[in-house]
């Protein structure tokens, strides 16, 4: 699943909670409740009519409470209404137009996308990457828009020419449909040799940015390997950057005024990329080089 079917299926929960407030759905779900309640081994009690309260008018007041005898329609006004209401408010705050457009054209980004584009390179949107772009000024459209179709038209290309062919001066016909899928590849580091073909998901522009890595597109497509860093720098969960902004919290307040900068940014460094995989030999060597007492216990 990408973006794109993801910020469909959203407006499509969206859409699903505004029909929850009308009267029929309210019915239906009273049914599936009183269903339930008939089958189910627990006694539940119903709801039962409380006395209402007056408030007595004050001198002046022309308007009276309006008191709703019905318990049924009491707990749809007070409850059910304002929970789908809540859910309602909550789902359109968090997920904005604004911010759904970016989303819908990094998914253009995707395997899929990147494959359907190959084959017919004019199925591209005619507003792709507008809404990113709009957001993000320091992207050319146009220039983005043409580097992602010839990317596209030279993909499979690329993709090989991360590994070594086994044949080197043959004229081979490449397969299309059999050919490897992108995200298939994956690397325990970015200076190895060999390639190691694992499984990932379709949707991950993460494989797609270590392929213009190692490719060193960068400089052939800058508009295109900007996008891919932004899209791998977004956060997925707003736990993700409450836990960054602690972190940073951590190191301006609390150790910054204990030690030097060259060791705040060495811990700064080993906080940040814990993803990096850490070479215990070179730890040893640059750790042993302090001192000739160290060198002569570790070294020799």
């Amino acid at each position: 699943m990408d973006m794109l079917m993801a910020t469909n299926i959203l407006n499509n929960v969206i859409n699903q909670v505004k029909e929850l407030r009308n009267d029929s759905s309210f019915k239906r779900i009273l049914k599936m409740a009183d269903e339930f309640a008939e089958n189910s081994v627990v006694d539940f009690l119903p709801l039962v009519s409380s006395r209402p309260k007056r408030v007595p008018k004050k001198s002046g007041e022309l308007c009276r409470d309006e008191i709703i005898p019905c318990p049924m329609k009491k707990f749809k006004i007070d409850t059910y209404n304002v929970v789908v209401d809540i859910l309602l408010a909550e789902l359109i705050g968090r997920f904005e137009s604004t911010n759904i457009g970016p989303l819908k054209d990094l998914s253009l980004l995707s395997s899929r996308r990147i494959r359907e584009v190959q084959n017919n390179p004019h199925i591209v949107p005619c507003d792709a990457f507008e809404a990113l772009c709009t957001m993000y000024t320091q992207i050319d459209k146009n220039a983005l828009l043409t580097e992602y179709i010839e990317f596209c038209k030279n993909f499979t290309e690329i993709e090989n020419s991360i590994v070594l062919p086994k044949y080197l001066n043959k004229n081979v016909i490449v397969d299309y449909e059999e050919s490897l899928e992108l995200n298939a590849y994956g690397y325990d580091s970015m200076e190895e040799d060999s390639v190691k073909i694992i499984s990932h998901n379709i949707a991950s522009t993460r494989e797609l940015f270590k392929l213009f890595c190692l490719a060193k597109l960068a400089n052939i497509f800058p508009n295109l390997y900007l996008v891919l860093k932004l899209s791998i720098t977004l956060p997925v969960t707003s736990c993700s950057v409450e836990r960054t902004f602690s972190k940073l919290k951590l190191i301006k307040t609390k150790l910054r005024t204990t030690m030097s900068q060259d060791r705040l940014e060495s811990l700064m460094k080993i906080s940040c990329e814990q993803d990096i995989i850490i070479n215990n030999e070179n730890v040893i060597l640059l750790f042993a080089a302090k001192s000739s007492v160290l060198t002569k216990c570790l070294i020799y």
